[in-house]
């Protein structure tokens, strides 16, 4: 998890396109200057048996453009969900994480399922040339219908040049291209077409409030709350909120021994739920309990963008929940 659709497995688009997608930086501590802004504003009632933002990592309804997309990329093995899905219109995750394997395909849509704006980003850390077959997959799959055939090449052939950043212009649209040779993202959105609002996402708790229960519980707190885990393994908290607010990103991670790991991470998790107030809580808690069996996910779950990542050597393990607000810049 986030170049970054919230807490701490990641330019244009990564929270990053972390800032650019939003996913987010993994553990960064800045917030984007400013969210993208839209006359078409989707509405939080859900209609036509359509799902809200108040999903736990669901899918709603999809026609034309926007299904074709979604079935394809379900076929390349991403798991999808929806941000919001409404009468007005819908926004879309698609992810594929795999340990140093992260890819995702997010777009927006209006109601006939036409695309109007896409965020696209394929990284392999270990394999340079899989990140490129990925975002190959992810490109063909929005972009044959959506784009046409002919635009895709254009885009195809512009990553080919290998330069690291450069806009492409289309007949559906201009993309800003980036490609940092393990790092492949792409984000555009359709000529005249407003992207969506995103829904503000915080917690009711503040970060003073956060931090100062945390401390309670033997938790050192300097720029995040961390403790000690066996030998050489720490548990450790992130959190960020603007001042006056709510907590709006949640990072919760435990290194170290891998047995060490497996209850550090639970325990670090119930001490942040536990002081946690709103009323997404639970359905995050519930989500990431379901999600529990050490391999990678990330999803829409409550209108939150949550990533679940880890590692794991025969004397070392990393786990990572990364809970955080989307980002969509096109």
């Amino acid at each position: 998890m986030p170049l970054v659709i919230g807490g701490g497995v990641v330019g244009i688009v990564l929270i990053g396109l972390l800032v650019f997608l939003g996913i987010h930086a993994f553990s960064g501590d800045d917030e984007p200057d400013s969210q993208p802004t839209s006359s078409q504003e989707p509405t939080d009632k859900p209609t036509g048996g359509e799902k809200s933002g108040n999903n736990n990592g669901e899918l709603g309804n999809a026609s034309g453009q926007a299904k074709a997309a979604t079935e394809k990329l379900q076929s390349n093995g991403f798991g999808c969900s929806d941000l919001f899905n409404t009468g007005q219109g819908a926004h879309r995750g698609c992810f594929k994480y795999d340990g140093a394997a992260q890819a995702e395909a997010i777009f927006q849509f209006q109601p006939d399922g036409t695309i109007i704006g896409v965020q696209l980003t394929s990284q392999n850390e270990d394999n340079i040339n899989n990140a490129a077959v990925v975002f190959d997959q992810e490109l063909q799959a929005i972009g044959n219908d959506t784009f046409g055939g002919d635009q895709v090449k254009k885009i195809q052939d512009a990553v080919k040049t290998g330069q690291k950043s450069q806009k492409v212009g289309t007949t559906w649209g201009e993309f800003q291209l980036r490609n940092d040779g393990d790092t492949v993202e792409l984000a555009g959105g359709k000529s005249g077409s407003d992207s969506f609002d995103l829904p503000k996402k915080t917690f009711d708790t503040t970060e003073g409030q956060l931090s100062a229960a945390l401390k309670a519980k033997k938790y050192v707190c300097t720029s995040s709350c961390s403790k000690q885990v066996g030998k050489y393994g720490s548990q450790r908290i992130y959190f960020y909120g603007s001042e006056g607010e709510g907590v709006k990103q949640l990072e919760m991670s435990a290194s170290g021994d891998p047995a060490d790991v497996k209850k550090a991470l639970p325990a670090a998790m119930n001490d942040a739920f536990g002081v946690l107030k709103g009323g997404d809580v639970a359905a995050l808690k519930s989500y990431i309990q379901a999600h529990n069996d050490g391999k990678s996910y990330a999803s829409y779950v409550a209108g939150w963008r949550v990533e679940i990542t880890g590692n794991e050597s025969d004397d070392y393990a990393q786990q990572r929940i990364n809970i955080s607000y989307e980002t969509f810049f096109v």
